[in-house]
């Protein structure tokens, strides 16, 4: 049975600064999380936001190359959907184009206000996931 989606809505268009401050949150209650991005580009963005956003915060983390299982408590996996560490959350920081991310327990995909971003709990809630 596929897991629960919590959509977080965001008052503007940038995501990276919330997507650190959700990480964060997620990482101190004692979650494994694998991040998702679409784009490669917005992935190593987030990579580097994660070690600076907040001074005196350190979140332990790896951008996942693709082919090997990670041991950190946080991966970014940017493209296809893939975890590598075992985690149980997922954080959806960009476009999932097919929701198939049955195997985590808990999802959270951060919708900004732009049209790319329209309609992802009813997306969620097409694919199964309760949201």
């Amino acid at each position: 049975m596929p897991g629960t989606v919590i959509v977080h809505t965001l008052a503007g268009a940038k995501k990276a600064v919330e997507a650190c401050k959700l990480i964060e949150a997620l990482y101190s209650a004692g979650r494994r999380l694998v991040v998702h991005l679409d784009d490669p580009g917005r992935a190593a963005i987030l990579d580097e936001m994660l070690w600076t956003f907040s001074q005196g915060s350190f979140i332990p983390h790896s951008l996942w190359a693709g082919e090997e299982e990670s041991d950190d408590p946080i991966v970014i996996v940017a493209g296809d959907l893939a975890n590598p560490n075992g985690a149980d959350t997922l954080v959806v920081a960009g476009r999932l184009e097919r929701p198939d991310a049955a195997a985590f327990g808990e999802i959270h995909d951060l919708a900004a206000q732009v049209a790319e971003d329209a309609g992802k709990a009813e997306a969620w809630r097409a694919a199964g996931f309760e949201v």
